[in-house]
């Protein structure tokens, strides 16, 4: 965790210099907004399943042309998985739940009351259980049936990210549009369940698309 904390400290950094670096253009409306975002999280690998996502970010957009986004957002899947061995047969089935902690850069290309824009970004991925493991033991050629319901495992990796969307301006403060992004993350790594060694790696990789809708103030 002591690399989480890092990390989280290191993306306040860029916060604050590029708050100072880059000239703010002093709107008729707030700067400030704030963009709530829902919709789905598509994996690249076939072993996790597509889940809900969604978002709160905190935006300030310095002039007409650039944006800074925080976020806190969840997401979820699924991942089910066998393991088959001499004596034994164990099926763990994953509900992963993961916490994205981010901060995204916007470059805006304003048309009337449109607004087309490229993202990038990155942040920390909590992610945790729970998991439950089902498990076939055959020893001494007698079948003993042992099922584990609701164990938890955690781990934090790093990720980034490159995007697209759109905004609308139904008003100077409100607007409603959509966005995606390619997310890329470090290896998430399980270590045992029930004190059973249980140790899988897999990556969160895959593809985010949400609609949004965003309050200026």
């Amino acid at each position: 965790m002591k690399s989480s904390l890092i990390g989280i400290k290191s993306i306040f950094m860029v916060v604050l210099v590029i708050t100072f670096l880059i000239p703010i253009n002093v709107f008729a409306e707030s700067p400030f907004y704030i963009a709530l975002k829902s919709g789905i999280y598509s994996p690249q690998s076939s072993d996790l399943d597509t889940g809900f996502s969604g978002e709160i970010a905190l935006g300030f957009q310095f002039n007409p042309y650039m944006a800074a986004e925080f976020g806190i957002g969840y997401f979820n899947t699924e991942r089910e998985e066998m393991v088959v061995g001499a004596t034994y047969m164990r099926r763990k089935e994953f509900d992963i739940n993961v916490l994205p902690v981010t901060f995204t850069l916007k470059a805006i290309l304003p048309y009337k009351k449109w607004e087309f824009f490229g993202l990038g970004g990155g942040g920390v991925y909590i992610v945790s259980g729970p998991f439950d493991v089902e498990d076939h033991d055959y020893h001494y050629h007698h079948h003993y049936d042992y099922y584990y319901d609701h164990d938890y495992d955690y781990d934090a990796v790093f990720g980034g990210y490159l995007g697209a969307g759109i905004h609308y301006n139904i008003t100077p403060r409100i607007f409603v549009g959509a966005e995606g992004k390619y997310l890329w993350t470090g290896k998430v790594k399980t270590s045992e369940v029930f004190d059973i060694p249980s140790e899988t790696k897999f990556k969160l990789d895959g593809v985010i698309a949400t609609a949004v809708f965003g309050i200026r103030f």
